[in-house]
Formats: structure tokens, C-alpha cells, sequence
């Protein structure tokens, strides 16, 4: 995820050199489907001017969105047609070649974090603690998985719930020896 933003960070970058009506058509979402779905064939100024809403429309469908398509396709149409200041050619297709390089590592990251997420949620609804872990209000699959990474899937790794506080630093104590004479870790002895 954090390699994706990097490389819409640079695009909104880039965007914003020479292409500012699709900043203008998607705002931050740069790595929405939508986005990735209209920029992937209209990278350039001139090119976006010219989609048609019905060429728009069938980008937004392949992307996965389902409803408000037309309303939405019109939205991005009158974004990618709106006046701008205009890079000269030469500048412009360069700009337009980087662009269409970073949504596709764009679209590339993410069906591959999808792919991701989709083993993590198979991997973590088989571990005999997920059930435990998602009744927790605000853990979900991810988040879930996160804390038992963090905390390991040993049962045994703690002497009990105080020894768990204790290692995450949340249990009040007056110095770091406390925290070592009460934790009952194995590894801090």
C-alpha cells in the first residue's frame, strides 16, 4: 500500500504539471478504480477532451462501478473538458507517457493488494482466535490479522492478560524494570 501511494503521489504530481482537469475529474482518488479506469485511457489533456460520456461510461462499468454511471461519467466529462492552461506539445506527451506508466503500476498494485487482502481475510478467518479477535469493536480482518502478528499466536507467550498490557506498554507502571518483573515474556528475561 505504501509503494502505491508513492506512486500516486508522483502522479498527482505529474498531473498537476500538465494535466489538471483529471486532479479537477477524481480529486485525491487517484488510485480509485475510476480513476485508474479513465486515466489508463485518457492520459493526456487532448485525449481526455475528446472521451465521449458513453466511452467514459464503459470505463467506469469495466472498473466495477454499478450504479450513479451515467451521472458520474458526466461529472468526469465536464472535469477532463473544463479550460485549463495548456504545456506545449513535446512537454505535454512526455508528461502523458509518465502518467500512463504510473496508473498502470497504479492498477498493477492494486489487484496485486487486493490479491493480498483476499489471502489475508482466507488465512485469518482459519485461525481459531479470528472469531475472538473481530468481536472487538473497530478490528477487522486486517487490523485483526495486524495484532496477531504483533502479539504472536502462542497462547502460551504470556502469563496472562496483565503480562499482554504489559507488553504492548499500556499497563501503568512506575519504571521499565516493573514492566520486565511483571511481564512474564520468555524473550525479556
Amino acid at each position: 500500500m505504501w509503494q502505491r501511494q508513492r506512486h500516486v503521489n508522483f502522479l498527482r504530481s505529474n498531473l498537476r504539471e500538465f494535466y489538471p482537469q483529471a486532479l479537477q475529474a477524481f480529486g485525491t482518488a487517484l488510485a480509485a478504480p475510476d480513476a485508474v479506469a479513465v486515466l489508463s485511457i485518457a492520459p493526456t489533456p487532448d485525449l481526455g477532451g475528446r472521451l465521449s460520456r458513453s466511452k467514459i461510461s464503459s470505463a467506469l462499468r469495466r472498473a466495477g462501478r454499478q450504479r450513479n454511471v451515467d451521472s458520474r461519467a458526466e461529472q468526469i466529462q465536464a472535469a477532463l473538458r473544463s479550460e485549463q492552461l495548456a504545456a506545449p506539445v513535446t512537454v505535454t506527451r512526455a508528461y502523458g507517457m509518465v502518467a500512463s506508466s504510473l496508473v498502470t503500476l497504479t492498477a498493477g498494485l492494486n489487484e496485486q493488494i487486493a490479491n493480498l487482502e483476499r489471502e489475508l481475510e482466507a488465512a485469518f478467518e482459519n485461525h481459531p482466535d479470528a472469531k475472538i479477535l473481530r468481536s472487538l469493536p473497530g478490528l477487522g480482518t486486517v487490523l485483526g490479522a495486524r495484532v496477531l502478528g504483533e502479539f504472536g499466536d502462542d497462547r502460551t507467550g504470556y502469563a496472562d492478560a496483565r503480562a499482554r498490557r504489559n507488553y504492548a506498554g499500556t499497563s501503568p507502571a512506575s519504571n521499565r524494570h516493573d514492566i520486565v518483573d511483571r511481564l512474564g515474556h520468555p524473550f525479556l528475561h
